[in-house]
């Protein structure tokens, strides 16, 4: 059996006036539709934190503020991103303000701000657990 590799991918819960920012995923080019928090994976000699403050500012034009605080979740994808390839993903909890509705990129086809309760509908079995988190540590 071939050994899988693993990327690791940054995520950010960014919850405001009670509510939790959710992204669409473009399905396009193999990717899935799913909702899911900004994010991406680690380049080269980045921390954590430099990455997802990158992938927050790319996937986010309008997004101010940025404060990145503690490790809220992990989890591995249950799917591969390819044959051999799989992905780890790490959720922190940020704070951060926009300059009216965020602006998302083409990696994204829609946003909403979710209560708990509408995040629990939208959100994944993987990723939920971090947003419950984040909602929890308030």
């Amino acid at each position: 059996m071939a050994m899988k590799t693993f990327y690791v991918g940054i995520k950010g819960v960014i919850i405001h006036d009670d509510k939790v920012l959710l992204l669409r995923a473009d399905g396009g080019k193999g990717r899935r539709d799913i909702w899911e928090m900004p994010g991406g994976r680690i380049d080269d000699d980045e921390t954590a934190q430099q990455a997802l403050n990158r992938e927050l500012n790319e996937e986010l034009a309008n997004i101010t503020d940025i404060s990145i605080g503690g490790v809220l979740h992990a989890a591995r994808l249950p799917w591969d991103i390819d044959g051999t390839n799989s992905l780890v993903l790490i959720f922190y909890k940020v704070n951060a303000n926009f300059e009216g509705d965020p602006k998302i990129g083409e990696e994204h086809m829609g946003w909403r701000w979710c209560t708990i309760e509408e995040a629990r509908q939208l959100a994944n079995d993987f990723t939920l657990p971090a947003i419950e988190a984040a909602f929890a540590v308030r």
